[in-house]
């Protein structure tokens, strides 16, 4: 099981995480298109000299950290919406 990295580790390596990682194509509302090859979690734990467990778990939160607020409110409504009708649906079928 994952360990939880301290705030500051995070904040220390979040943008280096991110910026070397192969999970992020395109960040930050920028035109920043990635068209190399990035590093793995091994590769970048091998790089900052950190612990490979430590890496996705940075990166999963920094990813988690590029989402709007808002973004996740409406999927969170999509959401809501679409289980009521699922279950009204449920209740007419059966």
């Amino acid at each position: 099981m994952a360990k939880s990295v301290s705030p500051d580790l995070y904040e220390r390596y979040e943008q280096l995480i991110l910026e070397m990682s192969l999970a992020i194509q395109m960040y930050r509302g920028t035109a920043l298109i990635r068209k190399d090859s990035y590093l793995s979690d091994l590769e970048i734990a091998e790089r900052l000299g950190l612990p490979v467990e430590d890496v996705p778990e940075i990166r999963c939160i920094a990813e988690i950290d590029l989402v709007p607020p808002e973004r996740w409110m409406a999927s969170d409504d999509w959401k809501r919406v679409k289980a009521r009708h699922a279950l009204v649906k449920r209740k007419e079928d059966g």
